[in-house]
Order: C-alpha cells, then structure tokens, then sequence
C-alpha cells in the first residue's frame, strides 16, 4: 500500500558544499497521530548527504528550494524521484534529483513491518550556513 508522508529535510545551504539536515516534520497533527506499530522513514545518515552545492551558484547568490516526490522502498532505497516544484534554477533541480535517489532511510513501519511510502522532499539550497564550505572549498 503506498503512501503520501511528508518528510522534512532543510538542507544545502550555500555556505556549505553538503546540504545540512534538520529535523524532519512532525506529522502527528498532519496524519491524526501514529498509532502503535507505525513510522515515518527517516534518512539514515544525516552527516553524508548527496547535495553539493556549485560553488559558482554560491559565489553568484543563487538560491531556491526543490520540492520532489520520491518512492521509499520498504528496504529504505529511493526508486522513483518526481520533481513537484522547481528551484528555477535547473542545476539546482537537477542536483536535488540526483541526490535524492542516493539517499538511504529507515523505512516506514505499519504494524512493525517495513512498508514503502511516497515522501515529499524539500531540498533547501541557502546562503548563510557555518557547517560546511561551498563545493571546491575546505
């Protein structure tokens, strides 16, 4: 059975050259609440994440934010990623893309058991981060 969560992920801020994450959303509102036995997924490694910022977009200001729809298998792979809302910006768009289908989850839980899910996923592109450095930078 699949599924629309929305997932929240705040990431690649253009002082850095890999997104930063944030916490995810909580649903509980949104969805009536999660009874026993259930989950969102969640991105397994929040340190390595597949969203390099170009430095010559960093350099020139240029920022936006892609929304995608991605497939969550129930073993936490991404398959399917649809871009829902563009950057305006095409190599932006085009980086969420690629990245999104690296990303690895901890699955959706129903009843204990991993079920696939459909997310949306915001991929933030955003000056202003001290984390990390834009892409080509130490």
């Amino acid at each position: 059975m699949k599924r629309l969560v929305i997932l929240g992920l705040a990431v690649a801020t253009a002082a850095v050259a890999y997104a930063a994450v944030g916490e995810r959303l909580s649903l509980e509102g949104l969805l009536g609440g999660l009874r026993s036995g259930q989950s969102l997924p969640a991105i397994k490694d929040y340190e390595r994440l597949p969203f390099r910022y170009p430095a010559n977009l960093w350099r020139d200001g240029v920022e936006g934010e892609v929304v995608l729809r991605v497939h969550i298998t129930a073993a936490g792979t991404v398959d399917s990623v649809k871009l829902e809302r563009s950057s305006g910006f095409d190599e932006l768009d085009q980086i969420a893309l690629r990245g999104a289908r690296q990303l690895i989850f901890h699955p959706a839980r129903e009843e204990n058991e991993p079920v696939e899910v459909w997310a949306m996923l915001p991929v933030r592109f955003q000056q202003g981060s001290v984390t990390t450095t834009p892409e080509g930078r130490e």
